[in-house]
């Protein structure tokens, strides 16, 4: 609503019995029975003229806020101003992350997931995202009455001044109640985190509401006991199975780089090097390019591939864009191998459990996996991915060694 400067009048206040008129202050000429007067601050800076309600001089019918008190409020915000703050009183979060969406990368996958959580859990974006996450099937009953909570709890709507780290608590709180994963209310504040700091850097906001909380997420590490033997089983499993399928042998052998599924779907035929014998990952989970040796074992199926050697490697065949879903070839692969648990995240698992049996050091498994910080393992060493990948590679190819001379 509009301000009317016909409704304020300037703003005094007593002080060793004189009468002290504070500049660029109004109060309200009427009185609210519980909120008292309206504080207005009204002043030219840079030949733009400023308006703001500061509060109000009363909460429920008890002083909180004076005149002498409003002319400080109007001092920071004035010189917040003149700081480069930008003005934050009309910026709700949901119009604070459609400036922050603009400054991402579209061509990361995780730019989009980061508009599709925040669209699900948090505020509504208005921003138009082609890629956004397509929904194939109508929502259940009780997903749509779960999703009805979610839309009433969002802080979207909310003034990016007004809110605080209580709100986002609830935010999470709310979630919680909705049986929500730890994972999922982690991906919020992944969400939210970056969004406030951008706040912060761009001067919208003084203080990052966000910056207190943290979601703790139960330890999920699969424990791989005789994990050189299961490495051994799977890869000639995968070579056995995918005998005359060089497309779909590459892509599962890939599991055994340390690479993530998503990255291996993401692989360009151009971030590969055969005279050199790399690739560099583009689209990582820690949002940074990192090279890696390419094993001896992915040379040849990838360069059976039947393609034009342009784009993603493993595009589909079909219509050329890429794979989303590989559930079926892993099921055959399951089946083939009697193994129920497997997936190309826990062959990461298997991989690594596998060169700490051959004695590799923590900090090279960090590197090999593709991690951008080794968290307690030594924190201050930086980590070196190719180098990493190489010392990796020796071993699998000593246990791969070993494996073929066991069996001549």
């Amino acid at each position: 609503m509009a301000v009317k400067l016909s409704d304020f009048r300037k703003c005094t206040y007593k002080a060793g019995g004189k009468v002290i008129e504070v500049p660029n202050l109004y109060e309200s000429i009427n009185t609210d029975r519980l909120k008292g007067r309206k504080y207005l601050a009204r002043f030219r800076l840079d030949e733009k003229i400023y308006t703001k309600i500061l509060g109000y001089s009363k909460k429920n019918g008890t002083i909180v806020l004076s005149p002498k008190d409003a002319g400080k409020l109007l001092d920071i915000y004035k010189a917040d101003l003149e700081a480069g703050y930008t003005s934050s009183s009309n910026i709700t979060l949901d119009k604070l992350f459609d400036f922050y969406f603009e400054t991402l990368d579209t061509s990361k996958q995780w730019t989009h997931k980061k508009k599709y959580i925040y669209d699900h859990y948090v505020g509504t974006s208005k921003n138009d995202d082609s890629t956004a996450k397509k929904i194939t099937r109508k929502p259940t009953e009780e997903e749509q009455k779960r999703q009805g909570i979610f839309d009433k709890k969002k802080i979207g709507k909310k003034k990016i001044e007004n809110i605080r780290e209580m709100d986002i608590q609830k935010l999470l709180n709310s979630m919680n109640e909705q049986g929500l994963s730890p994972r999922t209310r982690k991906s919020v504040m992944e969400v939210l985190n970056p969004l406030f700091r951008f706040a912060v850097t761009n001067k919208y906001l003084r203080d990052n509401p966000s910056i207190g909380i943290t979601v703790k997420i139960p330890s999920q590490k699969k424990i791989v006991t005789n994990a050189t033997d299961l490495f051994k089983r799977v890869y000639a499993g995968i070579n056995a199975y995918y005998h005359d399928n060089p497309y779909y042998k590459a892509l599962f052998l890939f599991g055994f780089t340390g690479r993530r599924k998503g990255e291996i779907l993401n692989l360009k035929w151009e971030n590969i090097d055969f005279t050199h014998n790399y690739y560099w990952i583009e689209d990582t989970k820690t949002d940074d390019q990192q090279k890696y040796q390419l094993p001896p074992y992915l040379i040849e199926p990838l360069q059976e591939i039947k393609d034009d050697r342009k784009g993603l490697v493993f595009k589909s065949p079909i219509t050329g864009k890429k794979i989303i879903n590989i559930d079926r070839q892993m099921r055959q692969l399951k089946k083939f191998l009697d193994m129920d648990n497997l997936s190309m995240h826990y062959m990461r698992n298997i991989l690594v459990s596998a060169l700490a049996e051959q004695q590799v050091e923590a900090i090279t498994l960090s590197g090999i996996l593709g991690h951008k910080d080794p968290n307690t393992i030594n924190k201050y060493l930086s980590i070196n991915h190719y180098k990493s990948s190489q010392i990796g590679l020796n071993k699998v190819d000593e246990i791969i060694d070993v494996d073929v001379n066991a069996g001549e």
